[in-house]
């Protein structure tokens, strides 16, 4: 069964919400949807679909593309009309299944405003509600609900659950789903159109790395008997379900397994049980840097840009790092589907052992502990760093020279690096202490990051997951508490960069994002364009930056065509504290609720000018509401700047950001907006309630075009 793997959920309804059609730019790299497909990634590794409305379930890319821009016209009837078989895009993500569960997820319908819920069947028989559903299978769930009941007030957006997990289900074996659309009231829509997909045979060959003679003590070393277990494992397989490498939680020598870098292969599985760790050494021998990579296809610096590996990787064998630093490229690949069929999962945890943890953990807003790390920097790395002290220290340069400051940049290992796969699944694990990044897919396509527990706060640069260049990606129910952005999307710096493959094509809904710089993220690097997104359904407390598009001129590309909708935000981009259930719980840094802004550092990368400014343009912000508690601290309710045209060394035009709608978005307790560069915008039914001593929150200049609707108070 083919697959490209995006929902038409996603890269169509963003079509149709910005811009009326898909245009040129777009990714043509199909949907996948109930009478069409099932989701499930690759033909080798994807459960079997059949429709009751197509003969094209496993047709290929092309005929799936066109199908998906179909499912939006099919679905522009509301729920509430009982039209029968309405095209939902129901559909199981890119390997989101083995042999006893399965994962559903869904788009919302067009009218979905009296909506509360959504129940699921199976084979003519309800299984239950999505909400009930997430509260058992959710690691975000509970503090969703924790969110709502702290908003006696009824003040905020109410999200929608739109994904389900089934289980217990029997191995290769065909199922049947569809899905009613529920009221307040109880009342439940007709079918969807339904969707069959065949459960994942049971696993024949599984290597349980204690077996083979790996030790769970904590301090032997495993790579060489984890490595051998992943080739012998993916040597004799074919598919994501041909055989399985178990990191057991019940082995005699104990639950942590001591590893440096390991290389995953295709048509695997790589199981982290519950109670296991899978924990980074703290050496950097460990991390050979012959076999890590290069981000960009020029030298990042003067001198070396050149990274280490990372704990799971997958890496071209033929494009791993020359022996030299500013010798060549051969570190960088840009080659997509190198690998393919990868899935990553359990119930255990993923330890970069990257910095020392804080004395103190963080009680955080349901009375659980969660880890605190240091917020370690370059010039604190030898003193707060434990696998980054070493592989600084092993560079031997000087703490404050600019070599240093340089091989902080890119001689850290991330938690996870996979570049060039076709088909990955990376879920239910907890992810903790990585020396730099969190989770990282580079030219990838077909890419799920689901139901995870992220705890990175606080260290340097370890933003939660992170796409580059890459190409359709579900990033649903993960619970994200990160040292730098939550969720980031990165598309390259500079002239380099024009004309490679954008970053496109990402649904995200149902997470909670906390603490981290920003939430949902675009940039900085932007130079080959990030586009098409849809994050909607999720909450934010405790955030820097809500919606965050950051780059520089010369940077160029930008973001465009992103839905924001449905989302809620508390306290992002303050330092005010809130009590909830007696707990007091502070923001720490002052930002923005919505940030547009080409006033970014562009760090230590040095990179050739792009041909034209970066430019963010094609938004649409829809029924958002934000609280920041007071207006004692924080940055500007909404801000945007465009650049001014006056840097010579540039040759750039003045530039505005353009084409921002904001609808329907309730402010409250939130600073003035702070507003330039802006053109042909709109803001309608927009509300805002204390905005501070001000005079008035609509603090906007050198701007045009711009229209109002609705708006309170209105524009002076």
């Amino acid at each position: 069964m083919k697959n490209k793997g995006m929902p038409a959920g996603a890269a169509a309804l963003i079509c149709a919400l910005v811009l009326g059609a898909c245009g040129g730019g777009g990714s043509d790299a199909g949907g996948s949807s109930a009478g069409t497909n099932s989701g499930a990634a690759g033909a080798s590794s994807g459960a079997a679909v059949s429709s009751a409305s197509s003969s094209a379930a496993a047709s290929g890319a092309s005929s799936q593309s066109a199908s998906s821009a179909a499912s939006v016209a099919a679905s522009s009837a509301a729920v509430s009309s009982g039209a029968s078989g309405e095209n939902l895009s129901l559909q199981v993500p890119p390997l989101a299944y083995d042999d006893s569960s399965l994962t559903l997820v869904w788009k919302k319908p067009a009218d979905y405003s009296a909506l509360a819920d959504f129940n699921v069947y199976m084979n003519g028989s309800k299984l239950g509600s999505a909400a009930a559903n997430n509260t058992l299978n959710s690691p975000a769930k509970p503090y969703i609900d924790q969110f709502y009941a702290a908003d006696t007030a009824g003040f905020h957006v109410k999200v929608l659950f739109h994904n389900f997990k089934v289980t217990g289900l029997a191995p290769d074996t065909a199922y049947t789903f569809t899905v009613r659309a529920v009221d307040a009231a109880g009342k439940e829509s007709a079918d969807s159109q339904p969707l069959t997909v065949r459960t994942a045979p049971a696993y024949t060959r599984i290597y349980d790395v204690s077996k083979l003679g790996a030790m769970g003590d904590g301090t032997t070393l495993n790579t060489s008997v984890i490595q051998d277990a992943i080739d012998t494992c993916a040597a004799g397989s074919s598919s994501a379900y041909g055989c399985k490498v178990l990191i057991p939680a019940d082995a005699a020598s104990g639950k942590i397994f001591l590893t440096g870098a390991l290389f995953l292969k295709s048509n695997m599985t790589l199981e982290i049980a519950e109670g296991a760790t899978l924990k980074g050494s703290a050496d950097s021998a460990d991390y050979p840097l012959a076999k890590g990579y290069q981000l960009y296809s020029y030298f990042t610096n003067s001198t070396d840009d050149r990274r280490p590996p990372s704990l799971l990787n997958a890496l071209n064998p033929a494009h791993m790092n020359g022996t030299a630093a500013l010798v060549d490229h051969n570190g960088y690949d840009e080659t997509r589907g190198v690998f393919q069929n990868i899935r990553i999962t359990g119930k255990g945890t993923l330890d970069g052992n990257g910095w020392t943890r804080s004395a103190t953990d963080t009680t955080d807003e349901l009375g659980k502990g969660l880890a605190n790390f240091a917020g370690g920097s370059a010039s604190k790395v030898a003193s707060l760093g434990i696998l980054a002290k070493s592989q600084l220290a092993a560079t031997g340069a000087t703490v404050g020279s600019t070599a240093h400051d340089n091989y902080y940049s890119n001689r850290r290992s991330s938690l996870a690096t996979f570049r060039g796969v076709r088909n990955i699944y990376l879920g239910e694990l907890k992810l903790t202490n990585p020396a730099y990044h969190g989770v990282m897919f580079l030219e990838s396509e077909n890419m799920v990051f689901a139901n995870t527990v992220t705890q990175t706060f606080d260290i340097n640069n370890a933003d939660g997951v992170e796409f580059g260049n890459s190409d359709n990606a579900f990033v649903f129910n993960n619970f994200v508490d990160s040292g730098d952005d939550n969720i980031n999307f990165a598309a390259g710096q500079g002239k380099n960069y024009e004309g490679v493959t954008s970053q496109q094509n990402a649904w995200i809904f149902n997470n909670y994002l906390r603490e981290g710089h920003g939430g949902v993220v675009a940039g900085s690097h932007t130079g080959a364009w990030i586009q098409d997104i849809l994050a909607e359904d999720n909450v934010m407390f405790l955030t820097d930056n809500g919606l965050r598009m950051k780059s520089t001129p010369a940077t160029g590309g930008g973001a465009r065509r992103v839905v924001f909708r449905d989302n809620a935000m508390r306290n992002v981009g303050t330092k005010n504290s809130v009590t909830i259930s007696g707990r007091t719980l502070s923001n720490n840094t002052n930002g923005n609720p919505f940030i547009f802004t080409l006033a970014y550092s562009a760090g230590s990368n040095v990179f050739d000018k792009a041909s034209a400014s970066a430019q963010f343009r094609d938004i649409t912000i829809r029924n958002v509401t934000v609280d920041n508690v007071s207006t004692s601290s924080g940055g500007a309710m909404i801000k945007v700047d465009g650049y001014d045209g006056t840097d010579a060394t540039l040759g750039y035009a003045e530039t505005f950001q353009e084409n921002i709608l904001f609808d329907t978005v309730k402010i409250t307790n939130a600073l003035p907006m702070s507003i330039s560069r802006l053109k042909d915008s709109r803001f309608t039914n927009v509300t805002i309630t204390n905005w501070g001593t001000a005079t008035t929150p609509w603090a906007i200049a050198n701007s045009s075009g711009l229209t109002y609707s609705g708006v309170t108070p209105a524009v002076p």
